[in-house]
């Protein structure tokens, strides 16, 4: 039987972070998936973008223009990065405490700010710009809590 360093049961996944780096998986495992994330969500505006805006609630109409945006690529393309960061959320929260997991996805902010600005043209005002920034500093203070359960 696989042990960790303590003593305890090995997870079976065939390596370990060991004690020092428990808190390094989740943070790098969450800004991938908050990038994913983001960009995904940008890809499926551009989607919707492209698709138009619902306008008709006739349930035929809802099928087809909800065919139409099944059917970008993408918003297929966004709904893909977004399947990512759901498993990497499953993941993090298999190695740490959803009180830490959770606030960790709000890192997205700051990628989708970024890449609306670069592929989107959106223009982001200051006091945006500062309440994502404050944001950052709110998960900086989580991840250095720790949260190994």
């Amino acid at each position: 039987m696989l042990t960790e360093a303590n003593g305890t049961p090995a997870r079976g996944d065939g390596f370990s972070m060991g004690r020092n780096k428990p808190m390094m998986r989740v943070l790098i495992a969450m800004t991938v998936a908050a990038a994913s994330a983001a960009l995904g969500q940008i890809l499926v505006r551009r989607g919707m973008q492209q698709v138009g805006s619902l306008e008709n609630y006739a349930p035929m109409a809802l099928l087809v223009y909800f065919g139409h945006a099944a059917a970008n690529l993408n918003v297929i393309l966004g709904t893909a990065l977004n399947t990512v960061f759901y498993i990497l959320f499953l993941a993090a929260l298999s190695w740490t405490d959803v009180t830490v997991a959770l606030p960790m996805t709000a890192i997205e902010y700051a990628f989708a700010a970024f890449l609306a600005v670069i592929m989107l043209k959106e223009q982001v005002p200051p006091v945006r710009w500062a309440g994502i920034v404050l944001v950052i500093v709110g998960v900086i203070f989580i991840a250095r809590g720790g949260g190994e359960t």
